[in-house]
């Protein structure tokens, strides 16, 4: 991976190996992001899960969908990346299992965002159709200089 696609992925999320859940960062544009994660057998998460054919766990994709929506709601100057946590989860739809070897596509689009929070539509496919699909709210705690005014 060259070095500047993986900057563009430590500038939009905090997250750091192990639960950096996001491979590659397109340049976001306005109120959208776009990244892939590419799904291996040989992954610590897979270990737990038996002898079922391995797949991502929907709750490691909602955690990645997560993760590509907080890379763009950084400050308008370009900050560092804050950290945000899930406040929710509106109609979310998982479609279909997401097998070891597949590429997955995530988007995130901007839908209102209020002073700490935000409510991001987060979509996730496959070569084959859509995987995931739904809602986010995620919440931010206001910084100490927040809280004094």
């Amino acid at each position: 991976m060259p070095d500047d696609a993986f900057k563009r992925i430590q500038d939009g999320t905090p997250h750091r190996f192990p639960m950096l859940l996001i491979d590659s960062v397109e340049h976001p544009s306005p109120g959208t992001g776009r990244a892939t994660k590419q799904v291996s057998a040989n992954e610590v998460l897979f270990e737990r899960f038996g002898d079922a054919p391995p797949a991502l766990p929907s709750c490691l994709l909602v955690d990645a969908l997560g993760q590509v929506a907080i890379t763009l709601l950084k400050g308008p100057d370009g900050e560092a990346p804050a950290v945000w946590y899930l406040g929710g989860l509106e109609a979310m739809s998982f479609h279909t299992p997401i097998p070891a070897g597949s590429v997955v596509r995530m988007e995130a689009n901007l839908l209102k965002r209020w002073r700490t929070t935000a409510r991001v539509e987060v979509k996730a496919w496959l070569e084959t159709g859509p995987a995931a699909d739904g809602v986010m709210v995620l919440s931010q705690r206001e910084s100490k200089s927040d809280e004094s005014r």
